[in-house]
């Protein structure tokens, strides 16, 4: 018993206890009380069974262990609108598929992104674009339509007559390209006014600095309680977002799940015609 406890660093006496415990539960002597103690009958035909139990045990903890440091490690890339609205809810839907997964995110314009995916600088990127764009399609690319959405022109309720300034976000966004080529034609005496993100649109038009577009999810609890007004100015075209994936760089424990998802119903603006 004394070589026992010195190799575990227990006390003796401790040792003594928890043999003692064993030998009650199993109803049978395990030692020979004698010197530093002999096994039994019992206890050698106990021997080989918890050899095997503490090899499982270690067996046990590596496999933990390695399944915890195979947990997929993965670069997101999500342009900035996407990353207030929509990121959140792929990066819920994935974790709670795969938990342990570890994401590391940056932003970008769409074109860098699909990029950069390309050549396995990221694993996968939530990218949207103009509904009749084309877009990247390579068998290095897996790609998935997962939402597309109406845009809206809105301003405050104190909005009269000519409009002045339409409100944009940052060169290389897609609302941005829309309200270039679809509203700013048709308003030939506004000023375009860098506010930065979607959330900057929002606020400003909130606080009646101007006009900007938005997609519906952003603008319709505003537009339901006349904080915001829709002006009748409309496009046709509507903003579609994708995820995408590099095919050999992404773990395929993501890819499986990437490939799973269901595109959502498309969202019509509440006061479309």
């Amino acid at each position: 018993m004394a070589s026992a406890a010195s190799s575990l660093g227990y006390a003796r006496s401790t040792v003594t206890g928890h043999i003692q415990s064993l030998e009650r539960s199993l109803g049978t002597r395990l030692f020979v009380r004698a010197g530093d103690g002999w096994l039994t009958s019992a206890g050698s035909t106990l021997l080989p069974h918890a050899e095997s139990v503490l090899e499982g045990v270690d067996r046990a903890r590596q496999a933990v262990k390695a399944c915890d440091q195979r947990s997929p490690a993965l670069n997101v890339g999500v342009t900035e609108s996407l990353a207030e609205y929509r990121l959140p809810m792929l990066l819920r839907t994935l974790t709670r598929l795969l938990p342990g997964l570890k994401a590391e995110v940056r932003t970008g314009t769409p074109a860098e992104l699909e990029r950069q995916v390309l050549t396995g600088a990221l694993h996968v990127a939530l990218a949207n674009s103009i509904s009749d764009e084309k877009v990247l399609r390579t068998d290095e690319v897996g790609r998935r339509r997962l939402w597309e959405e109406n845009v809206v022109l809105v301003g405050g309720p104190s909005l009269r007559g000519t409009v002045e300034r339409v409100l944009t976000t940052r060169e290389g966004c897609v609302y941005r390209t829309l309200t270039e080529q679809d509203f700013l034609p048709r308003l030939p005496h506004a000023e375009m006014v860098q506010v930065g993100s979607l959330s900057g649109v929002k606020a400003s038009a909130l606080s009646g600095m101007g006009v900007g577009l938005l997609p519906m999810t952003a603008a319709k609890a505003h537009l339901h309680s006349g904080q915001l007004v829709e002006l009748p100015l409309r496009t046709p075209r509507t903003v579609v977002t994708d995820v995408v994936w590099n095919q050999r760089q992404c773990p395929s424990a993501v890819t499986v799940q990437l490939q799973r998802l269901r595109p959502a119903a498309a969202v019509v603006a509440a006061t479309a015609a």
